[in-house]
């Protein structure tokens, strides 16, 4: 693939702008997300155990069928507007994470972020960090008494985040060659192998690591900026 000039950094969300410390995932099935926090902060972690097992056996369809079954679960148990922010504002950004996004700003590179999380998530990455663009997994709708009446999922997560990452460079008139991808997870490699430069952050699965271009072990999103390629454009 012809290595053109970067010109727009893809991120995903969970465990690279936002930290999910003190939770791994052994499966080679699933990735860390927040999912979790939401199920764990209203008391039904063990829920989240149980769709998380009945998508491992292959017991769920996809993972839209996985998602669609876990707002279903929350709302069912009560989880709330107030309360489902008050866990967005609770997620703390990556080590480096605003130093990073401020460095390719100041370079006229566009970011965006397309992720399997929630959307209010990422909102709160856009307006913290400046991203100019944001594809995200699950919206949630809430009634004036703040609870759950819907969801919108779209199917960005996995394959779908090649399918929505076309779309996005498609409108941008950008090549593959000319685009970074940073991830951590197995529904990642898809993108990892895509670009003209795959980037694991803070990777502990082999496969994820194998597909990528460069791994960076350390826990600061800075050190993607000192990659040879993303260094060049602060050496311009």
């Amino acid at each position: 693939m012809k290595k053109g000039k970067i010109k727009l950094v893809v991120f995903d969300m969970d465990g690279v702008i936002f930290d999910v410390a003190g939770y791994n995932e052994k499966s080679q099935k699933v990735t860390i997300s927040n999912w979790h926090a939401v199920f764990d902060h209203i008391g039904i972690f063990h829920e989240h155990t149980r769709l998380k097992n009945m998508f491992i056996k292959g017991e769920l369809s996809s993972y839209m069928e996985w998602t669609d079954k876990a707002c279903r679960v929350l709302q069912k148990h009560g989880l709330t507007k107030d309360k489902f922010y008050k866990i967005v504002d609770s997620r703390p950004f990556m080590k480096g994470a605003k130093e990073t996004f401020r460095k390719l700003k100041e370079r006229k590179c566009q970011t965006a972020v397309i992720t399997g999380g929630f959307k209010a998530l990422a909102d709160k990455a856009q307006k913290v960090l400046g991203l100019d663009h944001v594809i995200a997994h699950c919206n949630f709708s809430f009634s004036e008494n703040g609870e759950i009446e819907g969801w919108e999922l779209t199917p960005c997560d996995f394959e779908g985040k090649v399918k929505y990452f076309n779309k996005l460079i498609s409108e941008l008139e950008l090549n593959p060659s000319e685009c970074v991808y940073v991830g951590d997870g197995i529904n990642d490699i898809p993108l990892l192998e895509k670009v003209g430069l795959g980037i694991a952050f803070n990777c502990s699965k082999e496969d994820v690591r194998k597909a990528a271009h460069v791994v960076i072990g350390e826990k600061d999103l800075r050190e993607i900026l000192v990659v040879k390629r993303l260094r060049n454009l602060f050496e311009e």
